[in-house]
């Protein structure tokens, strides 16, 4: 019986150690955006043979550029590729409208659309959305 006490002590001591190294038992973590935030949410498409051109000048021209304003906490940028098309969003994080006017302008609800959109976009859209981020937990 005191054997079997201690093996049994000793599986759940060794399951303890896996689980705390692997961290299965983590709580969510905030992520690093602080609160107040504002999401910008900006949608959109072009054709599936150029997606991965598109991709590469929204990263040098867009992302880049947003990343340079003083306010903008981060940004990120999803694609979708579809049989024809592909869509893309980005989403852009700020401490304030004022930060995000100092990349969109006054009329920051406004598409800033970038100097080659016009050759890459099918049926661009004229307006981004803007939200309140007011919950913003990832596990890493």
């Amino acid at each position: 019986m005191k054997q079997t006490m201690v093996i049994v002590a000793i599986i759940v001591g060794l399951m303890l150690l896996v689980i705390e190294k692997n961290n299965f038992a983590r709580e969510p973590q905030t992520s690093r955006v602080p609160r107040p935030a504002i999401a910008r949410m900006w949608h959109g498409q072009t054709s599936a043979a150029r997606a991965k051109e598109y991709t590469a000048y929204l990263q040098e021209a867009g992302i880049k550029k947003i990343q340079s304003i003083p306010g903008n906490l981060g940004v990120q940028m999803f694609r979708k590729l579809n049989q024809d098309t592909a869509d893309f969003v980005v989403i852009s994080y700020w401490d304030s409208v004022e930060s995000i006017k100092k990349f969109a302008g006054e009329e920051y609800e406004n598409v800033r659309q970038l100097p080659r959109d016009p050759e890459f976009l099918i049926r661009p859209e004229a307006k981004v959305q803007h939200y309140e981020v007011v919950v913003n937990q990832l596990t890493e």
